[in-house]
C-alpha cells in the first residue's frame, strides 16, 4: 500500500547549506512560525520556507507550502484533504485525475524556481519564488492556461493597494512575467503594458555626515564594516559573506567571490579584484592580528554571518544624531530611511567618478556590467562642480 502521509517540513537556510526539518507544531495546532526540529529540539531559522513532503509510490516528492505559517498549514491540510478524497474514490471504485495537457501553476513555479537555483541564483530564486507565490495567491487560478490579462491587472491592483512603492510593483511584476515567460506564454497579449515608475537619482552619503558618524564610533568594533562598505563599494551580501582567504593584505587586495560554505555565490560578471585603499589597509591588518583565527571579515563574534548590518547601522545613525526626524521611518521607528547599506556603495561610485576615474574603470571596480549603470551616478558626482560653477555666473 502507498505511503499516504503529508508531513509538512521547513526548508532552512543553515551554515552547511539548504536543509529540511520537521516544522515545529505546538499543541494548539498551529505551526510556530521559523521554528524546525533539530534532533529533537525546537530551533529557529531566520530564513526558510516550508514544504510538503509526501510518496508518489516509494518516491519522496515535495511541493511549496509558502513562506508563512498559517499558510503552510493550510495547505498541509488542502492536501490531506485531497489525498482523503483519493482514498476516497478508489474505495469507491473511481479515481480522481488531473486534466491532460493543463499545467499546474503552484508545480511550475517550483520548477521554475529550482531551476533558477541550479544555475547558483540563489538570491533570484528567493524573489523569484516571493514574487510567484504572491501572484498566484491574488490571481486564484490553478491551471496555466486559464491565465488572463485581467489576472495581471488584478495582481497589479492588489499590489497598489497594499501601498507598495511603484518602482517596487514594477520588479514584481517583471519577475511574474519572468516565469510567465517560462511557461512559453502570450506575455505581450497578457500584459502588454509595464507599470512605470520615477527612476530615482542614486543617493551618496555627503562628507560632513560620514565625518560624523565614523568619529561616533571610535572605540566601535563594528566601524570597520562600515569603512570597509564605503571604501570598497561592496554590496551587502559580498559583505556578508566575505572570507578572510579572499583579502590579500600583503598586496592590499580585495578579492570579491563565492563563498561555498554559506551558499553565496556571484555571477561571473561580479567577479573582481579590489585594491584596498591604505588608511582602510592598515586598520584591516591590525583587525586581522587581533582576530587571527575567524573566517569572515565582517562576521559577528561567533565568527557567522553577520545579517543585522542594515539595522545596527540605523541604531548607530540614530545614537549619533544623524536622524533626518521627518521621513516616516524615522517618525514610527526612529530608523532613519536615509540611512541604508548600498548608500555607502553609491558613496563609493561617486566619490570615484569625482575623482576624475574613467567610467570603465568604475564599472569594473563596482562589478556593474554596463555603462549605462554607472552613468547613473555622473550627476550626483557633478553636484558640488556645477554648484560652483553656478554660483559664479553674473545673474544681474
Amino acid at each position: 500500500m502507498a505511503n499516504r502521509n503529508v508531513t509538512l517540513v521547513r526548508l532552512c537556510k543553515t551554515e552547511k547549506g539548504w536543509r529540511r526539518y520537521p516544522a515545529v507544531i505546538g499543541k494548539n495546532g498551529r505551526v510556530k512560525p521559523g521554528f524546525a526540529r533539530v534532533d529533537g529540539k525546537e530551533k529557529e531559522f531566520k530564513e526558510g520556507r516550508y514544504q510538503l513532503r509526501s510518496y508518489e509510490g516509494s518516491r519522496m516528492v515535495y511541493a511549496e507550502a509558502g513562506e508563512h505559517a498559517g499558510d503552510a498549514m493550510a495547505a498541509r491540510d488542502k492536501a490531506m484533504h485531497l489525498l482523503s478524497a483519493k482514498d476516497s474514490a478508489a474505495a469507491a471504485g473511481a479515481k480522481i485525475e488531473e486534466v491532460p495537457g493543463r499545467r499546474n501553476l503552484r508545480r511550475e513555479l517550483n520548477r521554475f524556481v529550482t531551476a533558477t537555483e541550479d544555475r547558483g541564483s540563489m538570491e533570484a530564486a528567493k524573489v523569484y519564488r516571493t514574487a510567484g507565490e504572491e501572484f498566484l495567491m491574488v490571481t486564484g487560478k490553478t491551471f496555466a492556461e486559464d491565465l488572463t490579462a485581467d489576472d495581471i491587472s488584478r495582481h497589479l491592483r492588489a499590489l497598489r493597494k497594499r501601498g507598495l512603492e511603484d518602482r517596487t510593483i514594477a520588479n514584481r511584476h517583471a519577475r511574474v512575467l519572468a516565469f510567465l515567460r517560462y511557461l512559453k506564454l502570450d506575455t505581450k497579449s497578457l500584459a502588454p503594458y509595464k507599470p512605470r515608475y520615477e527612476e530615482r537619482l542614486p543617493e551618496a552619503f555627503g562628507a560632513e555626515e560620514l565625518q560624523t558618524f565614523f568619529d561616533s564610533m571610535n572605540n566601535d568594533p563594528i566601524k570597520i564594516v562600515y569603512e570597509l562598505l564605503l571604501m570598497t563599494g561592496l554590496r551587502e551580501q559580498e559583505a556578508v559573506y566575505l572570507a578572510w582567504t579572499s583579502v590579500d593584505l600583503d598586496r592590499g587586495i580585495l578579492r570579491v567571490r563565492s563563498n561555498p560554505k554559506y551558499g553565496f555565490k556571484v555571477k561571473d560578471k561580479e567577479q573582481r579584484d579590489l585594491p584596498i585603499p591604505e588608511e582602510l589597509l592598515i586598520q584591516l591588518r591590525e583587525y586581522r592580528a587581533s582576530h587571527p583565527t575567524r573566517k569572515l571579515v565582517t562576521g559577528t563574534a561567533l565568527d557567522t554571518p553577520n545579517r543585522k548590518l542594515l539595522l545596527t547601522l540605523k541604531r548607530r545613525a540614530r545614537k549619533a544624531g544623524l536622524n533626518c526626524g521627518v521621513c516616516k521611518s524615522c517618525m514610527e521607528r526612529k530608523e532613519c530611511e536615509h540611512w541604508f547599506l548600498h548608500k555607502f556603495r553609491a558613496t563609493f561610485i561617486t566619490k570615484l567618478l569625482q575623482s576624475g576615474m574613467d567610467l570603465r574603470t568604475v564599472m569594473k571596480l563596482s562589478g556593474h556590467s554596463d555603462l549605462e549603470s554607472v552613468m547613473r551616478y555622473l550627476c550626483p558626482a557633478a553636484d558640488e562642480a556645477i554648484q560652483k560653477h553656478v554660483s559664479h555666473v553674473k545673474w544681474i
